[in-house]
């Protein structure tokens, strides 16, 4: 029998619907499961959106335009986040009412969240989705969190038993573990989940001259997420300064203006300046420098490849604030502040790039999370053993 997964995520940021769509390509090769893709801020609820009603962007659009591309990451963005928590407090009820009622006609085996914030709303969706159900078994909860770490108690994991808890590190893990009621079910993977193509560009790593490239010459890739940031133009002139024999390939993701404005620089190196691309994958699995914010999901996808990584802790988020620590304290890389501090260590990570690369970081979350639902969807109970909408959940034993 197959089973269905919806997965609920979002695309503020470029982080989340990866992995979702990493979630679906390692759940439906199994050939077990089906799996939905579900935005409710685009498909169900736009209309309970506040930034939306006051202004005109949404709150993924200014999560994207503002936060990110302009890098507004200190008080800015903890203004956001307060917004954000203010509109999930105004309009709960009906947000919960609306996907209970999304539920009950897609009918899912599992309910799984790859977003923070919202999740005590899936939950209690997920919830009432569970007292109208007559036949078969009891849909099961869970959260897969896609940062590094929680940022502070119940971001990701609400203190309840209703659900499940996935986790790439240990850090995720030990915040779960501390909400005394969902402790027994906190599941661990060996890393971040990443998508397939980064597991399979890490066994075969693509040749340059696919990719445009010139196989002499060192590579270096420049990524600041799926929406781009200003600083890439900064970086590219500052690069300018530093005498170096690289190619760089400027990854610009959907920031069409970014890519126009570095397209547009006469550079004294080869510049590869490329838009939104599938083949991320095969340009990081050539690199010998990776240069970006400290994003958890690109920064576990390079260093699961191997790559050296030179993060700009100036635009870190507060919740990317734990990948920093992790990548130093594993001499990993660097991380810089000013343009400085990036052309030094941009000429340090170029000289030291001219060495064997180091062995990628072992991830195998792919199959980690294949396990785990596999786990959780032996655990669903009948619908006859259920016992109203938190009816109890089996117990399992923690990875």
């Amino acid at each position: 029998m197959t089973l269905h997964v919806a997965v609920i995520y979002t695309d503020a940021g470029g982080g989340h619907r990866a992995s979702a769509h990493a979630l679906k390509a390692c759940l439906e090769a199994t050939g077990r499961y089906r799996v939905s893709l579900i935005n409710p801020y685009k498909a169900l609820i736009p209309h309970l959106d506040i930034f939306a009603r006051l202004g005109r962007r949404s709150g993924e659009d200014v999560y994207n335009e503002v936060i990110l591309r302009h890098g507004r990451s200190g008080l800015a963005c903890w203004l956001f986040y307060a917004g954000l928590k203010l509109n999930y407090t105004l309009f709960e009820a009906p947000a919960t009412r609306i996907l209970a009622h999304h539920f009950e006609r897609i009918e899912p085996d599992i309910a799984l969240s790859v977003m923070p914030l919202s999740n005590r709303v899936l939950l209690d969706a997920l919830a009432r989705y569970r007292a109208t159900r007559r036949r078969g078994r009891l849909p099961q909860g869970a959260v897969l969190i896609t940062d590094w770490a929680e940022l502070a108690r119940g971001v990701w994991f609400p203190n309840r038993s209703d659900y499940h808890a996935i986790c790439g590190t240990e850090e995720a893990a030990a915040s779960a573990r501390r909400q005394r009621r969902l402790a027994p079910r906190v599941h661990t993977m060996g890393g971040l989940l990443v998508r397939p193509e980064f597991a399979a560009a890490a066994r075969r790593p693509a040749a340059h001259e696919t990719l445009g490239l010139d196989p002499a010459r060192p590579v270096v890739s420049v990524l600041y997420g799926a929406q781009g940031s200003d600083r890439m133009v900064d970086l590219a002139s500052e690069m300018a300064r530093v005498p170096h024999q690289a190619q760089v390939v400027f990854l610009c993701g959907r920031n069409q203006a970014i890519a126009a404005r570095i397209g547009a620089m006469e550079l004294p190196y080869p510049a590869h300046v490329v838009g939104f691309t599938e083949r991320v994958p095969d340009y990081l699995s050539v690199s010998d420098l990776f240069i970006g914010k400290p994003g958890p999901g690109s920064v576990s996808e390079a260093l699961a490849l191997g790559v050296p990584v030179l993060l700009d802790r100036s635009l870190a988020l507060p919740q990317e604030k734990a990948v920093l620590r992790h990548v130093l304290a594993q001499e990993r890389g660097q991380a810089f502040r000013s343009l400085e501090e990036f052309r030094a260590m941009y000429r340090a990570a170029l000289s030291a790039a001219k060495g064997a690369r180091p062995p990628g970081l072992a991830n195998t979350s792919n199959s980690d999370v294949v396990s785990i639902l596999d786990r959780i969807a032996a655990a669903r109970e009948p619908v006859a053993a259920g016992a109203g909408p938190f009816a109890s959940v089996p117990e399992m034993r923690p990875d």
